[in-house]
């Protein structure tokens, strides 16, 4: 038990005269070992591979590209929003107790909370139509449509297929270049996609 006692004793002091040491070089600027040391580095000024070798990747990309840029202006960002029930903390209102029809007064906005999506979509006419998926869109009570120019409209649904998880929206804005659809006659397994989405309206 005594050399238990020395033990902790020795430790303590131990403990203080680091502290104390501490303090004091921390005060007298004497920490400088802690400093950290300036890293030296050098960057490659060539590349690794030379354009030359990979000039059948630098016509795709050059493709692809022109593809998207041709495309961005048909791509449309969706927000939609709805009004969702919440679930009271307590079954009993204290207002139950002072008025007879407590919720003839009550705000219904109250015991509702707003939630908002977001979603992708493509113009397909110049009236205005514009496809999305279902699930953007379903039981919503308002939808926002944005272009790629930044314009925002109201859109309303005009029809929509749960099963195949399409839906048709339509906006009234002059201005509009819908996107040509493709011949899926021709479409192959194999065959490169490009998809392109904007869900967060940049």
């Amino acid at each position: 038990m005594k050399n238990l006692i020395k033990f902790l004793l020795f430790v303590v002091l131990v403990s203080g005269g680091i502290s104390a040491l501490y303090d004091y070089r921390l005060k007298t600027g004497g920490l400088n070992f802690l400093a950290v040391a300036s890293e030296k580095y050098s960057l490659a000024t060539s590349p690794s591979i030379d354009p030359k070798d990979v000039a059948g990747l630098e016509n795709l990309n050059r493709e692809r590209r022109a593809l998207v840029s041709a495309i961005i202006p048909s791509v449309v960002s969706i927000k939609t929003s709805k009004k969702a029930p919440v679930r009271r903390q307590y079954q009993l209102d204290p207002s139950d107790f002072f008025n007879r029809n407590p919720r003839q007064n009550r705000n219904p906005n109250e015991e509702a909370m707003v939630q908002n999506s977001l979603g992708s979509g493509v113009v397909v006419t110049s009236e205005g139509h514009i496809i999305t998926n279902n699930h953007v869109v379903d039981q919503v009570d308002e939808i926002e449509v944005q272009l790629s120019d930044g314009r925002t409209k109201k859109a309303k649904l005009i029809g929509a297929d749960a099963l195949a998880d399409l839906a048709v929206l339509k906006i009234d804005e002059p201005g509009l270049k819908p996107l040509k659809f493709g011949d899926s006659d021709a479409v192959q397994a194999g065959d490169f996609v490009v998809a392109i989405g904007n869900p967060f309206g940049f």
